[in-house]
């Protein structure tokens, strides 16, 4: 199975009247879609733009939210043998503007209330709210091979300028038939999708979901008493997220303790939990089960770091958590914990077909069919970040005698002090898990006019106070090894971090913002 129409086909024909396709409408009803309808409604679309004329290796932007829409369009446009530029539903005008220009995208599907923030632009606007039909005529359909582009995704750009990546058919398809091979997605499986689809991660799973015939709900609101009744209401077993979003909840879950005065015991319940098998877990925290509907099976943590304290947490009540890691770049998925190989420390081992090799300065390198082709228009670009057939990650880790993967961070956010040692920021961010009275933290090295180097912390806090900022940074450094020991704190004087789509930390921006805090001598 080498291509999306390929596998869409399959999945159609074998589940045909299987619920696939689920969302919210107005008031507390949901739509359910089912194999077939979803192939009807995705012919109708493609029959519209085979009316406009669209041709084979033309680009169709989607700017929106993810909706059962969003998916059946994607699958029209490749059957097409277009080129779906996906794009984030909050990026700003001004992006989106240089997006088209960059890609000559001839079609933009968004709302018309996005649509009319745009100048005026050169390309035939689509209304997702209200897809087009038209007749289909499959027998003027091109012939799609599996080296030929499905999509072109923008990085999320928490450094520097966002880059096109470049991924084909088979990119897609053999990445999405690997993961099915490793992770536990069952036949009538219900999974609740609150990521963005224009992340491979959430597009990736989903395409998954379809494979095996299972179902996917997609929340039209964060909102976490909105989440908590599509849990019980649609009974929910599976959840790909970021682990900013496992954080939340169970920040969540900790103020209810704390409401309640429990914490004592909550504390003494975990102790117990983490000696019991893990299939007994679950007695223990029924409340957290119910919660979320009582069906529950596991979480896929990707597109960021988790760490091992919060996924060791969740795991003691009695909820898997399945940590695993990839790049946009490799379609995304690189490795995955299994079921039966569980390591909350590592991201488990690569895909199958995937391989993983670690270079001599500790840099993660990979080779397999999920690999881009490279980046748009930008072949310098696309020669950095090669060695051969192997792409060069950014990130640094090592491989265990079991080939499982551990990720100590980005290389380029790498601190080198002054005597030679390596501090990882994800480490030290490490020490502060579970302090009720920071949101966050982000480790930078910071340079000293004497020391050189020297590891700082920022600090986001629900209520800014100097007394227990340093005693966080007290409590964090007994935790830590000589070398990592944190020097210096800044209070970050706004509500949250500045964010990428999937809530990563745009680290470059909070570097510009703490050099001006420094220079008006407001950081510890």
């Amino acid at each position: 199975m080498e291509t999306i129409p390929q596998l869409f086909n399959y999945a159609v024909e074998q589940y045909r009247n299987q619920p696939v396709l689920l969302e919210p409408t107005d008031g507390n009803s949901i739509s359910i879609l089912s194999y077939l309808q979803v192939r009807e409604r995705m012919q109708q679309f493609a029959g519209y733009l085979q009316s406009q004329q669209a041709q084979k290796g033309e680009r169709i932007m989607i700017w929106s939210a993810s909706r059962a829409d969003w998916l059946i369009a994607y699958f029209a446009a490749v059957l097409l043998g277009m080129v779906v530029v996906p794009v984030d539903v909050n990026s700003k005008e001004d992006f989106i503007t240089r997006l088209i220009e960059a890609t000559d995208a001839r079609f933009l599907l968004t709302t018309r209330k996005q649509f009319e923030t745009l100048p005026s632009l050169p390309l035939t606007f689509i209304d997702i709210d209200n897809l087009p039909q038209a007749a289909f005529d499959p027998s003027a359909l091109p012939t799609i091979a599996k080296d030929d582009l499905a999509s072109l995704v923008f990085t999320s750009g928490t450094t520097g300028q966002p880059k096109g990546v470049m991924l084909s058919h088979y990119n897609i398809t053999s990445n999405v038939l690997s993961a099915v091979e490793v992770v536990d997605i069952r036949p009538q499986e219900r999974a609740l999708s609150i990521l963005p689809l224009s992340h491979m991660f959430e597009l990736t799973i989903d395409l998954a979901i379809f494979y095996v015939g299972a179902s996917v709900t997609y929340a039209r609101s964060l909102a976490p008493d909105t989440l908590f009744r599509l849990f019980a209401s649609q009974r929910i077993t599976l959840m790909v997220l970021v682990p900013q979003v496992l954080q939340l909840f169970m920040n969540g879950i900790d103020r209810e303790v704390r409401r309640q005065h429990k914490e004592k015991i909550w504390e003494q319940l975990h102790s117990v939990a983490a000696l019991l098998p893990f299939s007994l877990r679950r007695y223990l925290f029924g409340s957290v089960h119910k919660k979320l509907g009582g069906h529950f099976r596991f979480f896929v943590s990707g597109g960021a770091y988790l760490p091992p304290v919060l996924g060791s947490r969740w795991e003691n009540m009695g909820v898997r958590v399945h940590p695993g890691y990839g790049t946009t770049e490799c379609s995304p998925v690189v490795s995955v914990t299994r079921k039966h190989d569980h390591h909350m420390e590592s991201a488990g081992q690569p895909l199958p077909g995937v391989e993983v090799r670690i270079a001599p300065d500790n840099e993660i390198l990979v080779r397999g069919p999920n690999i881009t082709q490279g980046y748009w228009n930008n072949p310098e670009a696309t020669a950095a970040a090669f060695e051969g057939e192997w792409y060069r990650t950014g990130d640094l880790g090592f491989l265990d005698k079991q080939n499982r993967l551990y990720i100590k961070g980005r290389k380029k956010n790498l601190i080198v002090l002054s005597n030679g040692m390596n501090v990882y920021p994800e480490d030290v961010e490490n020490a502060f898990q579970g302090n009720i009275d920071l949101k966050d933290v982000v480790i930078m090295g910071l340079e000293n006019e004497d020391r050189g180097p020297e590891v700082h912390a920022i600090l986001l806090m629900e209520q800014p106070d100097q007394a227990k900022a340093r005693a966080a940074i007290q409590q964090a450094n007994k935790r830590l090894a000589s070398h990592q020991q944190i020097k210096g704190f800044t209070i970050w004087p706004e509500s949250d971090f500045p964010r990428t789509h999937t809530l990563k930390v745009k680290r470059q921006e909070v570097f510009s913002k703490l050099t001006t805090l420094r220079k008006e001598q407001k950081i510890h």
